[in-house]
């Protein structure tokens, strides 16, 4: 998901630093174009569970690393509060509470297929040959978070 938001808050804040934050409301209000940009990035927001990137940081990364993990949490909750204030709303997918619900329900199955996930991968590099088992299991991860984070229903 990080392709989806990286950089889009710091455009919007240009805008914004520039004394044109009026102009981004109006565009949200009245520019479909634009407003749907701004639901998806909603929408991608309301998908991110920042103690699930932290969990991944600790479970699979070099803790030399982990600044950059720290670095892009704290840009992801820039950038919300950027979209939020174009959007004038208090949360992500205000306008939309039946896609709300619909991740909330999803994250029940796919935040523990992450944690399983980011174990697994953290035990295949333990082994010093490959276990199909391991594999297997990684292979049920992927398509099963894949398969929750799709954008509807």
């Amino acid at each position: 998901m990080l392709p989806a938001w990286l950089g889009a808050g710091d455009a919007l804040q240009k805008v914004i630093d520039q004394g044109q934050q009026g102009i981004l409301e109006e565009m949200c209000r009245d520019w479909p174009f634009f407003s749907t940009r701004i639901g998806m990035l909603e929408m991608v927001f309301g998908k991110t569970d920042l103690w699930l990137t932290e969990y991944y940081d600790q479970r699979l990364v070099e803790p030399a690393l982990w600044p950059l993990g720290e670095q892009l949490r704290r840009m992801l909750k820039h950038d919300i509060g950027v979209v939020l204030a174009i959007a004038n709303d208090d949360h992500p997918m205000a306008d939309q509470p039946w896609l709300k619900e619909s991740i909330g329900l999803r994250n029940i199955y796919t935040d523990p297929l992450n944690v399983l996930q980011a174990e697994l991968l953290h035990r295949s590099r333990q082994l010093t040959e490959s276990d199909p088992q391991v594999e297997q299991a990684l292979m049920v991860t992927i398509a099963g978070i894949a398969a929750g984070m799709r954008n509807t229903g």
